[in-house]
């Protein structure tokens, strides 16, 4: 197997998943809840590289090279309906960086991701969200060490991170924060 195949068998999927993110945002609709038809793209997409890893083995730098990896990455970073596959997924990511085999600074991105779904204090400051009407990151444990850790990790310090995640505030905060409770529920993240 080599990177080819990776990045031939994902970059399909990943431009769709930005093609339809895009068609939302030009809608206006991308930013007020986790819209089905994303959701559609990224479970089709998570199923499809479930499907390839079940073949050939975990995407790491020596088999799928560095834009592989980060497609696969990416596919399982918006995989967040489904829970198991985002947790097999970083267990994943995290033996292959234990032998410098997968980027730390995406790892740590999943790491929080997880993290915050699961209801946990996120470790390095990778994850932000929407609070009092500004893109805030989520909590974070031991805040006191976050930029050792982030440092560790490859990444710069919390004060220089400009999150990147919405460019605007939900329409009604509330009803957003109700439906993403009975979302964390329904998906299985939460009990």
């Amino acid at each position: 197997m080599d990177a080819h195949f990776w990045k031939d068998k994902l970059a399909p999927l990943v431009e769709r998943d930005m093609f339809i993110r895009e068609g939302l945002l030009q809608r206006g609709v991308l930013h007020d809840g986790y819209h089905k038809e994303m959701e559609k793209v990224h479970i089709e997409n998570a199923r499809k590289l479930k499907a390839l890893i079940d073949a050939h083995g975990f995407p790491v730098l020596s088999s799928a090279g560095e834009s592989g990896v980060k497609l696969a990455w990416l596919i399982i970073h918006h995989a967040i309906s489904l829970p198991d596959f985002m947790q097999d997924g970083l267990i994943e990511m995290r033996l292959a960086a234990a032998h410098d085999d997968f980027p730390k600074d995406l790892l740590a991105y999943t790491e929080d991701r997880v993290r915050f779904f699961e209801g946990r204090p996120q470790l390095f400051g990778t994850n932000s969200d929407w609070k009092d009407g500004e893109l805030k990151p989520t909590p974070i444990e031991d805040e006191a060490h976050v930029n050792l850790r982030r440092a560790s990790m490859g990444l710069g310090p919390l004060e220089t991170f400009t999150p990147s995640s919405m460019d605007r505030p939900p329409k009604d905060a509330d009803s957003k924060l109700k439906e993403f409770e009975a979302w964390l529920k329904c998906t299985g993240w939460r009990p």
